[in-house]
């Protein structure tokens, strides 16, 4: 069954402009058919009442799947590639409530302002497109992309950063998330293609952030961010 994002109003449902030609147009619905919507945090059953125009009335509510126990903040350095993409699309699929892109001093991308906004709503659509993909109903946020400096500065319970600087059995990941309380914020970085410089570090570390090894092995960037998306969603996950 389809699944959209769209806004319900009493026993109406209605989606995009967009939405809604690649439902009748790509996807050739009819009417009858069954389609869930939805809308802000919520599952709705709906039905095609009609095609032209559009009319989607709602038959039911239905479940609602229970979030991570803690708020997940990815912080991940510009790709180039599109890895940005990947970044996005399995963190959103492994429940990162928060994407948080930056540049660092080693980030291979540059920006300039009308760029970053541009970028940011490209984040935003694949997002959006991942969540329908995965039948999630909630919608990942994507902050403007800041300095390495003013995206630390970001609130947080608990921040680890991805260093390979360390031995792998120091700071272990897995350790340290197992110290997380439910309703917590978390907030992961992970550094560009070329890594964190020495300022960068120290800058980090001068601001609470733990350093984290991620094993034995050396890790793409766009690997860690899912590696360190991928244990909290089974730490979240296992204490449902």
């Amino acid at each position: 069954m389809e699944r959209f994002f769209g806004r319900v109003e009493g026993e109406k449902a209605y989606i995009s402009p967009d939405k809604a030609h690649h439902l009748v147009r790509v996807l050739r619905a009819k009417k009858g058919d069954k389609i869930e919507i939805a809308d802000t945090g919520e599952l709705y059953l709906c039905e095609i009442k009609s095609l032209d125009p559009l009319d989607i009335t709602v038959l039911e509510s239905l479940y609602k799947p229970k979030p991570l126990p803690f708020t997940v903040v990815l912080a991940f350095a510009l790709l180039k590639g599109g890895h940005d993409e990947l970044v996005l699309q399995k963190g959103t699929e492994l429940g990162v409530n928060e994407f948080a892109p930056y540049i660092s001093s080693r980030t291979i991308i540059r920006l300039d302002q009308k760029d970053k906004e541009k970028r940011q709503s490209r984040f935003e659509k694949i997002v959006l497109s991942s969540c329908e993909q995965c039948k999630r109903i909630d919608v990942p946020k994507v902050d403007e992309i800041l300095s390495f400096d003013k995206m630390t500065d970001m609130k947080f319970d608990h921040a680890f950063f991805a260093y390979e600087g360390l031995s792998h059995e120091s700071f272990n990941l897995a350790a340290e998330a197992a110290k997380v309380k439910e309703g917590e914020r978390v907030l992961l970085i992970v550094g560009p293609e070329g890594g964190f410089d020495e300022k960068e570090v120290n800058l980090a570390t001068k601001k609470g952030l733990t350093p984290v090894s991620l094993g034995q092995r050396i890790l793409r960037a766009e690997t860690a961010s899912i590696y360190m998306a991928s244990v909290f969603s089974f730490l979240g996950e296992s204490k449902e």
